[in-house]
């Protein structure tokens, strides 16, 4: 699974996980973490926003060892 960091203020970790491809986008998990909460959303996002995050530094891609682990 690729996952990437969403830029966030630092009380806040935000992960994107591209589940799958399809249809000019990608469906993606939004993992919003604080403390003792957690929240995960689907969504569906355009190839030209996803891009644009990657261009602006609003995701950056983690690697094997910076990923966040999922249940």
């Amino acid at each position: 699974m690729v996952q990437y960091r969403i830029k966030s203020s630092e009380e806040i970790n935000n992960y994107l996980n591209i589940l799958g491809e399809r249809n000019g986008g990608f469906d993606v998990m939004i993992i919003n973490e604080r403390d003792d909460y957690r929240r995960e959303v689907r969504d569906f996002l355009s190839k030209e926003l996803f891009e644009t995050c990657l261009r602006t530094g609003y995701l950056i891609k983690l690697d094997e060892n910076q990923k966040l682990m999922t249940a």
